[in-house]
């Protein structure tokens, strides 16, 4: 009898900033998937096209993975990568209700390694009385009012902050799906 084989290393997500967003840094989900296996990596899986990449693995440096995407791709975006762990963790940390209120946009602000939420949220203005921001160890989860959201000024005041560029955004479904299919791999 044949032994089924066993899933080994850690999982993870990494989240890949500014691909596939309009059309620039286009990069192809099967060409990123060998990507990431030809790095040494194993159980490679994409989600949509936004540069979501689950896998398995030991050693996990950002810096290797961005050299490698630039060089392969001619992509010079950042990378954050999560263990399900850490991912999941931080995902505990936002309101109940983020993702489940249907009048508020939700979106999940995942830091690149030079910042943290605390940073970002020390250099922006307050928020308005329309929104909701909580911080968890890797993340900013923001919540804004869908009736008001011209009214809504984080994400507007945080788009044009040179911090964004530290930052990489995800919607409440993807940072859900994200989560079941780390569970999944």
């Amino acid at each position: 009898m044949t032994k089924p084989a066993t899933k080994q290393g850690t999982k993870h997500v990494a989240l890949l900033r500014g691909i596939n967003v309009g059309g620039n840094n286009l990069i192809g989900m099967p060409d990123l998937r060998d990507c990431f296996t030809e790095m040494g990596f194993t159980d490679v899986a994409t989600y949509i096209q936004s540069g979501n990449v689950l896998f398995r693995g030991a050693e996990v440096e950002e810096p290797a993975i961005e050299a490698t995407l630039s060089k392969r791709f001619d992509y010079y975006g950042r990378v954050v990568v999560l263990s399900e762990r850490r991912y999941k963790n931080s995902l505990a940390k936002a309101p109940r209700n983020w993702g489940h209120d249907e009048e508020m946009k939700h979106n999940a602000l995942f830091t690149l390694a030079n910042t943290t939420p605390a940073k970002v949220m020390a250099q922006l203005p307050p928020i308005t009385e329309f929104e909701e921001v909580t911080l968890s160890p890797s993340a900013i989860f923001w919540s804004g009012s869908i009736e008001k959201l011209t009214r809504t000024m984080f994400l507007q005041k945080l788009a044009k902050h040179p911090l964004y560029k530290e930052l990489t955004v995800r919607n409440h479904n993807t940072t859900f799906k994200l989560r079941d299919l780390l569970t999944e791999l």
